[in-house]
């Protein structure tokens, strides 16, 4: 600022008041002090700038796959929201490990963001506990953090009920849901299967599989060596269905008209004319939204945690059909 201060024949006060974006400066005198900070090449360091005022100004993200569209949409919808309230984001991600995960969190520490949207993760309770202890967090697709932080959740159980209830209205009562285990949102999605299968007397077929692709072709190529195969398969989410529509089709098998799939989250290779796979629509960048407006809550002063519960929709593609007779 001294060199910009000289070049402009200015005191040093005034170029910080106009890279502060004062209103105590004159057209004239902004105009002279950033023509010569541009032909300096001069940047002023955010970083020190904030740090010095107690505060960053950034919001920190950590998303559990980045391979995973779910995430990019979700992630938008935190930049757009933080940038409509004048803060920076620094996006980061665990790539599906634990130990990515802490690593990914402590960087975020390090580097003093104001707060930090987690989504998905997969660590423990505690972790999440120790993170909210020390900066204002929100948890996206996390069911188990009722007091520590905010949280934003998909009704996952509804998601499935939605499944359930329009394979079975097609005729379908041999349906096949592949399991993603522990991760976040499974669990729930895997009990409204379970409960929608029951209350229709229907025997569920649970199958462990997770979160890809790779995970619902296996699934896909075992269930269809059953003695009766399952003439619907509800996968853990659309990349899975995509793992899964691959194996029936290197099978020979015809889709809907063999097998019915089903995926869930509505991302956008559902939509692919080649796909074209009914799922489970989540709006992912509603999701960012609301983390970060409660994020920015929480980072004003706001203490007692909330908690949103928002209800998904069943989007109908050609991927679903009648039941064979």
């Amino acid at each position: 600022m001294d060199d910009v201060a000289a070049h402009a024949g200015v005191s040093r006060a005034l170029v910080s008041l106009v890279m502060r974006d004062s209103p105590r400066v004159s057209d004239h005198s902004r105009k002279k002090v950033l023509a010569s900070a541009n032909e300096l090449g001069y940047r002023p360091n955010a970083w020190a700038r904030n740090l010095a005022s107690g505060q960053t100004n950034t919001i920190g993200v950590m998303l559990n796959d980045l391979h995973n569209p779910y995430f990019t949409e979700l992630a938008e919808g935190v930049a757009a929201t933080a940038a409509e309230n004048g803060m920076e984001v620094l996006i980061t991600s665990g790539w599906q490990r634990e130990s990515g995960e802490h690593a990914a969190i402590d960087t975020l520490l390090n580097l003093r963001t104001d707060g930090i949207v987690i989504g998905a993760a997969r660590f423990s309770g505690e972790v999440f506990d120790e993170v909210a202890q020390q900066l204002p967090a929100v948890a996206v697709a996390n069911f188990d953090r009722p007091d520590s932080m905010d949280t934003v959740c998909n009704d996952e159980a509804h998601g499935a009920e939605l499944v359930v209830e329009h394979l079975t209205s097609l005729g379908h009562d041999r349906i096949a849901h592949i399991d993603a285990g522990n991760a976040p949102g499974a669990p729930e999605r895997r009990r409204g299967f379970m409960s929608a299968m029951s209350d229709r007397g229907l025997a569920p077929i649970v199958f462990e599989g997770d979160f890809n692709e790779h995970a619902g072709r296996d699934a896909a190529e075992q269930l269809m060596r059953l003695k009766q195969p399952p003439t619907a398969i509800f996968a853990a989410n659309d990349l899975s269905a995509t793992g899964v529509l691959a194996h029936l089709r290197s099978i020979g098998a015809r889709v809907p008209e063999d097998v019915a799939v089903v995926g869930y989250d509505d991302t956008l290779l559902a939509g692919l004319g080649a796909l074209s796979l009914t799922t489970v629509h989540q709006p992912r960048q509603l999701f960012g939204q609301r983390a970060t407006e409660l994020l920015i809550e929480r980072i004003k002063g706001r203490t007692a945690a909330k908690h949103e519960l928002i209800q998904p929709r069943l989007v109908v593609r050609s991927s679903t059909g009648p039941a064979p007779t």
